[in-house]
């Protein structure tokens, strides 16, 4: 695939950078790249600025940014503060997660420096305040579950229906959806009285295991305006 980060600014690739490293660090330092890019597009979802950084588009693993794959994979300003960790030959989860990303102890210095200066700009700036209470929200539910579990809530919430209708691991995770939701229920993440709802709502998922798309190339999805 073409890399798109050429079109947006030098500025909007550091501050990419700088929220992956947020991520990384709120996360405990390590996460896997299949995590990065979700809780990545869980903020994209939510914050309007976020969306104008990177694009994303319906991919076999669900939602993906190649932009962000790209900066993951070689920091251009944010330098030496984490390391790729490919996949290991032969593991399917590996193959999965596509990797790994660690916090180096560099990154934990800078990290903590981010995290101080954007804590004190939120007191005055909103834009701030909702990176850090987003990040606070998604990162510590989300970089907790499994792979499955991830995808689960990824792909049987309808809001996401446009980036999740070309998944090859969509079969795969819905049929394991019961013992998805009670995995979910024993980690708090739902509670006992949701579990019936989610089971309903991976009933009513049928744009994920589609066979009517036409290829199983990325599309792009026109990024929203800022509001």
């Amino acid at each position: 695939m073409t890399r798109m980060v050429e079109n947006f600014s030098e500025e909007d690739i550091e501050t990419v950078e700088y929220l992956i490293l947020l991520i990384l660090g709120k996360a405990g330092g390590r996460v896997s790249v299949l995590h990065l890019q979700k809780m990545f597009f869980l903020l994209w979802r939510f914050h309007p600025v976020v969306r104008q950084l990177v694009q994303f588009v319906p991919h076999f693993k669900g939602p993906y940014s190649q932009d962000l794959q790209d900066i993951i994979k070689n920091p251009t300003y944010v330098i030496d503060c984490w390391t790729y960790v490919p996949p290991r030959r032969g593991s399917k989860v590996d193959k999965i997660a596509g990797g790994y990303v660690e916090i180096t102890p560099n990154g934990w210095r800078v990290y903590r420096l981010l995290v101080e200066g954007l804590t004190e700009k939120a007191k005055k700036d909103k834009d701030a305040l909702r990176i850090l209470s987003a990040v606070d929200l998604i990162v510590p539910l989300y970089s907790k579950l499994e792979w499955d579990e991830l995808l689960f809530l990824i792909y049987t919430d309808e809001t996401n229906k446009d980036f999740s209708t070309r998944s090859e691991l969509s079969k795969e995770v819905l049929a394991r959806a019961e013992s998805i939701v009670n995995r979910l229920v024993r980690k708090g993440v739902i509670t006992e009285e949701m579990k019936e709802t989610l089971l309903e709502r991976a009933k009513r998922s049928k744009w994920i295991t589609s066979d009517n798309f036409p290829s199983k190339d990325p599309i792009i999805i026109n990024v929203p305006g800022s509001t």
